[in-house]
């Protein structure tokens, strides 16, 4: 088990993957900051320039234009009161309000700080239970993948809205 992480680490640490960790992150940074490009829709659209990297280029790349992306969004919800991202919807509501106070730099504070110490609990969370859970991931077949699938599409139409009538429709909408 720890020969995998010393290895990968070893990977990681060399400084042709550092350089496209910090390449992905200038890409990431400025594509979070427009509207409306995400982080998927970004992955998406790098696709054709990692086929010729190996993938201890790619993961770095992708992973660190991924995680700037999410955060950037940050700065036009706060600033603008446009969300960047999806996630970035809430920090509307307060960050954008602290900005036409004249806090703004106090609200971008917030949220850079609040994005980097759930990145680093998520991670060691992540590190914690990937040796737990392999073992049950491993084991679903198709019939409990579908059986997951068909949660998540009940609770999602559950929530779309109160009233029969919009559970319905979340409910047709999920069967489509």
């Amino acid at each position: 088990m720890f020969d995998g992480l010393i290895d990968g680490l070893l990977l990681v640490l060399q400084w042709k993957a550092f350089l496209y960790l910090l390449i992905g992150a200038f890409i990431g940074y400025w594509v979070g900051i427009l509207p409306g490009i995400g982080g998927a829709t970004t992955l998406a659209l790098m696709m054709p320039f990692i086929y010729k990297m190996t993938p201890g280029e790619a993961f770095p790349f992708l992973m660190g234009m991924h995680s700037v992306v999410q955060t950037t969004g940050d700065i036009t919800s706060v600033l603008f009161g446009v969300p960047g991202e999806a996630t970035t919807v809430a920090i509307i509501l307060d960050g954008h309000a602290m900005a036409k106070k004249g806090e703004a730099g106090r609200a971008l504070g917030a949220a850079l700080m609040s994005a980097l110490i759930g990145a680093l609990i998520g991670a060691a969370f992540l590190a914690v239970c990937i040796p737990i859970v392999r073992p049950l991931v491993l084991s679903f077949g198709s019939p409990e993948m579908f059986m997951v699938i068909i949660l998540g599409l009940t609770c999602i139409s559950t929530l779309s809205g109160h009233g029969k009538r919009n559970l319905l429709v979340g409910l047709m909408c999920a069967a489509l």
